[in-house]
């Protein structure tokens, strides 16, 4: 009776501790499976963080570029015209400054201005010149002499600012416009002539 009881409580442990392990093990190989898996989600979310820094980056980079290449052409571009208003304005200002200040060719102006005005003697059509204040001494024998007053029958009126530095305006009396010949406007003028020729010659 005695055996039987021995060999039954081996039997029992020896079941036992089989089941025990066959547990201990199923449970290690399970925590064996979720560790490999956490680790390959964790690798995983590893590299889709990393490629996603790479194409951010990437896109930063390319971003980054091309505002430079932007930038620098914005630069280069305002240097060029810098230049080329520098260079323009010493090759326009002096000779312009030079023709609107000599009386003589100022006259010529005036003149050729009164003449393709057409005024005829049957016209009731009036001018009115406006000419630099501090010139008025240079203009008066110009004013008074015959050969202005011919032009148009007389019909020519001529007035001094001190709002005009050289150079002449010339209108149709109430007529509400008139043309101008001032020195900024023919320095205007050659500028915008001189510009494309200019940039041609220094950048091609």
């Amino acid at each position: 009776m005695q055996n039987k009881l021995q060999e039954l409580t081996e039997k029992l442990y020896k079941e036992g501790l089989s089941k025990g392990q066959n547990e201990a093990e199923e449970l290690l190989a399970n925590a064996k499976a979720e560790a490999k898996k956490i680790v390959d989600d964790a690798r995983q979310q590893a590299e889709s963080i990393i490629d996603a820094a790479n194409k951010s980056a990437a896109e930063t980079k390319k971003n980054a570029d091309a505002e430079i290449a932007m930038v620098a052409r914005q630069v280069i571009a305002q240097i060029k015209q810098s230049v080329e208003t520098l260079i323009t304005a010493q090759t326009v200002i002096p000779p312009a400054n030079a023709s609107m200040n000599d009386v003589a060719f100022v006259q010529s102006l005036i003149k050729t201005a009164v003449e393709n005005f057409k005024i005829d003697s049957q016209s009731t059509t009036e001018l009115s010149i406006l000419l630099p204040e501090a010139k008025q001494k240079e203009f008066e024998q110009f004013i008074h002499s015959s050969a202005i007053k011919q032009l148009n029958e007389g019909k020519t009126e001529f007035t001094f600012s001190k709002n005009i530095k050289s150079g002449f305006r010339i209108a149709a009396k109430n007529n509400g416009y008139y043309i101008s010949f001032t020195e900024q406007d023919f320095l205007n003028l050659f500028s915008e002539y001189m510009r494309p020729k200019m940039k041609q010659l220094l950048f091609g």
